[in-house]
């Protein structure tokens, strides 16, 4: 959904054209970006017992999971969890990441670990 704004008076006495308070509020969800860190398998079981999970998905093999919260900590940043074998993370990123891409971040982080 896009808005078409000409103005806005977000703040106090300012305005702004659209274009200014779509690149504020991108950088504000650009902002809640994290990379993957690891967590316990219990913090995983119970991001996936909070609410229904939003593109949960599994390796054919059943090797690796992941999965996302359905609801938004910023525009389109959510939680999103992932497990490769016993190992087990949480990141924020954008809900239109798919399997392949949250694996590869993970996979990233672990290469950097290294």
């Amino acid at each position: 959904m896009h808005l078409n704004l000409t103005e806005s008076s977000a703040e106090t006495g300012v305005y702004a054209t659209s274009e200014a308070e779509r690149a504020n509020w991108l950088s504000r969800e650009k902002s809640y970006l994290t990379a993957p860190v690891e967590i316990d398998v219990h913090a995983f079981h119970d991001a996936l017992g909070l609410m229904y999970p939003m593109n949960w998905r599994s390796s054919q093999n059943g090797e690796c999971e992941t999965f996302m919260l359905a609801e938004m900590v910023c525009g389109n940043v959510t939680e999103i969890y992932a497990r490769i074998g016993i190992r087990y993370y949480r990141m924020r990123d954008y809900s239109n990441l798919d399997h392949a891409e949250i694996l590869a971040r993970v996979k990233e982080v672990e290469q950097r670990q290294k």
